[in-house]
């Protein structure tokens, strides 16, 4: 909740929006009386101008009564002039509140980042005498994990174990009384020992799938080799 751009006499609510490995974006929503003061926007520039000063992503929404369909509206104008000055784009187009004698367009949506929009418009079905306008917004979603993970074994098909205890004794083990650092100490044994573990039980590498779904049956299964078997049948004979 961002409390700081609760400026009275406002009717304004602002919350921050984080997601991982992303920047925060702020979501603000507004609702402005209708024939209350013009000198609301005057408030209003100050939480623009706040917002501003941040370098974030917003976004401002609500019922604002300012018809921005209609003509040499006083609030219309003010809201446009306001906004022109942050650099903000004001997403709907189509009326938001139709009656049998008037269209208006009152609800709106204004972002500094329309970029970071890729579909936004007009619902009509509502139980409000106004529609409800909408944006998406474009997120990341993080890489789908295939269920396939790589590790590493010993592989010790060829594994000898007296040709191994040999060639660990034939090691120069003294060497390590050079060191007077238990690290390099540690650092120099390890290298001998993993050398001789390497040549008579070498690394390799395999994939390891998930265990099976439990609802893939032995009956589905055959059933699903069936279907492919239809198909390749169907391919070839047209």
């Amino acid at each position: 909740m961002r409390e700081d751009l609760e400026i009275k006499p406002l009717e304004i609510l602002s919350i921050e929006v984080h997601k991982l490995s992303s920047k925060p974006f702020v979501i603000t929503t507004w609702y402005r009386p209708p024939n209350s003061s013009v000198d609301l926007f005057s408030h209003f520039d100050t939480v623009l101008r706040k917002l501003d000063s941040e370098n974030v992503e917003h976004y401002l929404m609500g019922d604002l009564n300012s018809d921005l369909l209609s003509e040499n509206n006083t609030y219309a104008n003010a809201l446009l002039n306001v906004s022109d000055v942050y650099g903000l784009r004001q997403l709907i187009s189509e009326p938001t509140r139709i009656t049998p004698s008037s269209c208006s367009l009152l609800d709106l949506i204004f972002t500094n980042r329309p970029d970071c929009v890729c579909l936004s418009g007009v619902s009509h079905v509502c139980i409000s005498d106004h529609s409800l306008v909408y944006a998406f917004r474009k997120i990341s979603i993080p890489a789908v994990s295939k269920g396939i993970k790589l590790v590493n074994y010993r592989q010790f098909k060829h594994f000898e174990s007296a040709n191994f205890r040999a060639d660990i004794l034939s090691q120069p083990w003294d060497i390590l009384k050079r060191f007077r650092d238990p690290n390099q100490m540690w650092l120099k044994w390890k290298a001998l020992f993993l050398g001789v573990c390497d040549a008579h039980a070498p690394l390799r590498s395999k994939r390891l799938r998930p265990s099976k779904s439990s609802w893939i049956s032995t009956k589905l299964k055959k059933r699903m080799n069936y279907r492919d078997h239809l198909k390749k049948k169907a391919v070839k004979s047209n």
